[in-house]
């Protein structure tokens, strides 16, 4: 066999000066552009150059014992390690760091070992450790939303779905109220109702919602919300520029304002009465108490936004939805602004592919393909505008607008 060839984990051979030339012109043509596209698809080439030399053993030896990487950052979290080491920002010793919450040196001891393997903290002599990148970053509030609702939130959950599938007869499940969730927590009540009897579940939640954008682009940044809404807004028709439905703490639509404060129109922002209680206070953004399955309280709006809210629902309970928003909406001036992932239907990337099991896990849905977003809003009265394809790996923008009346549904055709 040649020297520079290698028997990949994906069980063809490549050689590896084609895989290194492949590194070096992604990695070129990033420092180039220092576009989204590009540094992805930049750090795809180097994750194929990784994998060749991985054997397959071993490779199926990591993926089994990586959830103790998590774990750990979790444990760390506790333990305060990550703000002790970056507000010291320098060399922090293994019984200094025992000591901010009495912690045993042994275990502590254990747990950074697998932060130093992983990159979360640096050794810099024995017992000695200072911060890194990924230190500093495990203390943006953000960040540690996500840790903590994905492992305490979730992990429960994701633990036993292999065995909730089997009860089931690996049927693709659906609906709110008889999921993963519900088995394996021993509860019928819905991921929403169900974190209001946990302490700290809904601060929990609530700021996973603002962290679940990550680094990726927001649709502020390349959607063309100035031609697509604003400059159609007609105050003759509506007062109101944009309602955010479902907004969470009003995060996305504060970002909005502050980037077209000179927009005209009234923001209004709407969630379940506990959620507006706690949401951002803004001057120029209104608060409504409102739940998703019961009809839509601001009628005509130029544009109704929801991010990341289909995907927690059924196709029924979506349709269900929807239908409530497509009666209040003006049809040829209403548009319905959707943020979600759009499944590729091959080559999905793996950002979106692992949010989809999240969603089984959470909320007994899925992420959905343009095929599918198509069929559900078609069946609701809408009809897909465009689909606004993201830079990156990030979510999409879905615009649709209500049919004419006499415009019959596919389901009909």
């Amino acid at each position: 066999m040649s020297t520079n060839s290698i028997h990949t984990n994906g069980a063809a051979r490549e050689p590896i000066d084609h895989l290194v030339g492949q590194v070096t012109q992604a990695a070129d043509a990033f420092q180039n552009s220092h576009n989204e596209a590009d540094r992805l698809a930049a750090l795809q080439a180097a994750q194929r150059l990784v994998t060749v030399f991985q054997k397959p053993q071993d490779a199926v030896y990591n993926l089994a014992y990586s959830p103790t990487h998590v774990m750990c950052v979790r444990i760390a979290m506790d333990l305060e390690i990550f703000s002790t080491l970056s507000e010291r920002n320098g060399p922090v010793s293994l019984e200094e760091l025992a000591a901010v919450k009495g912690a045993d040196l042994t275990l502590t001891e254990r747990v950074l070992r697998i932060l130093a393997g992983i990159g979360y903290v640096a050794e810099q002599d024995v017992r000695v450790y200072i911060p890194t990148t990924m230190t500093r970053q495990m203390t943006d509030r953000l960040s540690g939303a996500v840790v903590r609702f994905i492992f305490d939130v979730g992990m429960p959950t994701l633990a036993k779905v292999p065995e909730f599938l089997r009860t089931t007869k690996f049927r693709n499940p659906s609906g709110a109220l008889n999921g993963a969730l519900q088995y394996a927590e021993k509860t019928d009540m819905a991921l929403w109702d169900w974190v209001l009897t946990k302490p700290g579940y809904v601060d929990a939640t609530n700021t996973f919602m603002e962290a679940d954008r990550g680094s990726r682009p927001s649709w502020l940044e390349w959607f063309p919300v100035q031609e697509q809404i604003i400059d159609g807004f007609s105050e003759s028709e509506s007062d109101v520029l944009i309602v955010d439905v479902a907004g969470g703490r009003g995060h996305d639509l504060a970002a909005l304002q502050s980037k077209f404060s000179g927009a005209p129109g009234r923001l209004i922002l709407e969630d379940l009465p506990h959620v507006v209680a706690e949401a951002t206070q803004h001057s120029k953004i209104e608060h409504l108490a409102f739940d998703l399955f019961k009809p839509q309280p601001v009628q005509g709006a130029r544009a109704y936004y929801m991010k990341f809210i289909l995907h927690d629902w059924s196709d029924e309970e979506s349709r269900q939805i929807l239908t409530h928003l497509a009666a209040a909406m003006k049809a040829g001036y209403s548009k319905l602004i959707i943020e979600e992932f759009v499944l590729a239907d091959k080559d999905c990337a793996m950002l979106p592919a692992m949010w989809d099991w999240e969603m089984l896990v959470f909320c007994n849905s899925m992420e959905r393909t343009a095929s599918q977003w198509t069929k559900v809003l078609d069946s609701a009265g809408f009809r897909v505008v465009k689909f606004w394809a993201p830079p990156g790996d990030g979510q999409s923008i879905i615009e649709a607008e209500v049919k004419d009346p006499v415009e019959p549904s596919r389901s009909m055709l």
